[in-house]
């Protein structure tokens, strides 16, 4: 009885020893199993530090670690062979690299910020806090990139803005808050341009057609564009003729277009008299041509005589000064 419990307590001690041999050799194989470069050559990285995991496969999780500050934003910073083994020893890894020449660079992942953006927060605090009219801006520097982390929602501010109205020049500092790492000041200057809204075609037009009121909308011109001959209401444009193909959403000038003849010289024309007393109308024959309001010669074709009158409406005058004489 007693041999046969000693058979069995040194089956259980040899049992045990070959369990922890098995498990020592399990842990220490899975330790000491080698890492490998990961295979792009430029690695983004969304945090603020580069981790191990960040270069290699791998990478036990109880081995993880920070290795470096993650580059400023549009900044790389390389590893090279030395740093990356100089890494691998202090972590107590293994590395078989192919090649001496290996190295990998890490940015930090960013998105561009719009100009638009800023140029319309400028627009809108310029004209709403310190100017009374719209304006548009253009910045000194305008192929600049604004570079913010990528994934994170930005608070922009405006924690100055001051302009100079004798050089229509501004500066301003704006703090962008990426909320995932430290605010940016940027400090941002240019021209500022006044605005006009001008009356301009929507669609194309082609010379010899009339503009009709359908035709026209209105559209916000740096006033620098504009001149003394610019047409500044829908007035001075409905019922004109084009004298030149015109172009859709451009300012149009005076010379650009020339009243609708409403009545053309050798046309019967209606001749009105009209007071408060009567009214009396009869027909002539228009000896010129004429626009609307303007006055033109025509001739009575019974007495032959000339008379005077305004163009209101097509091939329909009205007497600028009534006599009776002048329909007789």
């Amino acid at each position: 009885m007693l041999g046969r419990f000693r058979v069995l307590f040194i089956s259980l001690i040899i049992t045990v020893a070959h369990l922890t041999i098995v498990g020592f050799t399990a842990t220490t194989s899975e330790a000491t199993s080698p890492v490998y470069l990961k295979s792009e050559k430029e690695i983004s990285v969304r945090a603020n530090q580069v981790w191990l995991s960040d270069i290699f496969h791998n990478i036990p999780f109880e081995s993880d670690t920070v290795i470096a500050t993650t580059p400023a934003l549009g900044k790389k910073f390389i590893f090279r062979y030395r740093d990356l083994k100089t890494i691998i020893l202090h972590n107590k890894l293994q590395w078989r690299p192919n090649s001496k020449r290996v190295s990998r660079s890490v940015v930090r992942k960013s998105k561009e910020l719009s100009l638009k953006v800023l140029r319309n927060l400028i627009e809108n605090k310029l004209s709403s806090h310190i100017l009374n009219y719209e304006v548009e801006v253009d910045f000194s520097t305008p192929q600049r990139r604004i570079l913010v982390p990528y994934g994170s929602q930005q608070v922009i501010t405006i924690d100055d803005l001051s302009y100079d109205d004798r050089s229509n020049f501004f500066r301003a500092s704006i703090k962008i808050d990426p909320e995932i790492s430290e605010p940016m000041t940027l400090l941002l200057s240019g021209r500022v341009h006044p605005l006009v809204a001008m009356p301009v075609l929507k669609k194309h037009i082609s010379s010899g057609n009339i503009i009709k009121h359908e035709d026209i909308s209105w559209k916000k011109i740096r006033s620098k564009h504009t001149s003394y001959d610019s047409i500044s209401s829908a007035e001075q444009l409905r019922g004109q003729v084009a004298r030149r193909p015109l172009i859709a959403g451009r300012i149009i000038r005076a010379s650009d277009v020339r009243p609708q003849k409403l009545v053309n010289k050798g046309d019967f024309v209606v001749v009105q008299l009209r007071n408060d007393a009567m009214s009396l109308s009869t027909r002539g024959i228009s000896i010129e041509s004429g626009s609307r309001n303007e006055i033109i010669k025509i001739r009575n074709p019974r007495s032959k005589k000339i008379i005077e009158a305004k163009i209101i409406a097509p091939n329909l005058t009205i007497i600028q000064t009534p006599t009776q004489s002048a329909l007789n």
